[in-house]
C-alpha cells in the first residue's frame, strides 16, 4: 500500500518543512487592529460641552502628552496637559479622562496616525 519514500523525497519533505516553519514565524500576529490617534499640536483653549476625553501619553512616533477632548457636536481637539481649566475640570471630577492605550501599543508597536 504505502511504499518506503526514497532519500531525495525525505530530503525534500524535510526542507519544506523547516522553510513553512520559518515563515509562519515571519507573520507579524500582533498586528494593530486600532489606529491610535497622536497629537502633534496642543491648545490651551477651553472646550465648552465636552462628550469625551481620553490622556495621550507620549509613545514612539507621538511624543506629546496631552488629552485629546471630543465635544458634544464631535469636533476634536488636542488640549495641552498643564491648562487650568482642564486640570480643575480633572480634579472636581467633572471629568474623566482615563489614559489611552500607550502601553499596549508600545506592546503591539502600533504605528503613529
Amino acid at each position: 500500500m504505502w511504499s518506503p519514500l526514497s532519500v531525495s523525497r525525505w530530503i525534500f519533505l524535510l526542507t519544506l518543512a523547516v522553510v513553512m516553519v520559518f515563515s509562519a514565524s515571519q507573520v507579524d500576529s500582533f498586528a494593530p487592529v486600532v489606529d491610535l490617534p497622536c497629537c502633534r499640536n496642543v491648545s490651551a483653549r477651553k472646550i465648552p460641552r465636552i462628550k469625551a476625553c481620553f490622556e495621550q501619553k507620549p509613545r514612539e512616533g507621538c511624543r506629546h502628552h496631552a488629552f485629546l477632548v471630543t465635544s458634544k457636536r464631535g469636533k476634536q481637539w488636542c488640549i495641552d496637559p498643564t491648562s487650568k481649566w482642564l486640570k480643575d475640570k480633572i480634579k472636581r471630577g467633572e471629568l474623566d479622562c482615563p489614559p489611552d492605550l500607550s502601553l499596549l501599543n508600545e506592546v503591539l508597536g502600533f504605528d503613529e496616525v
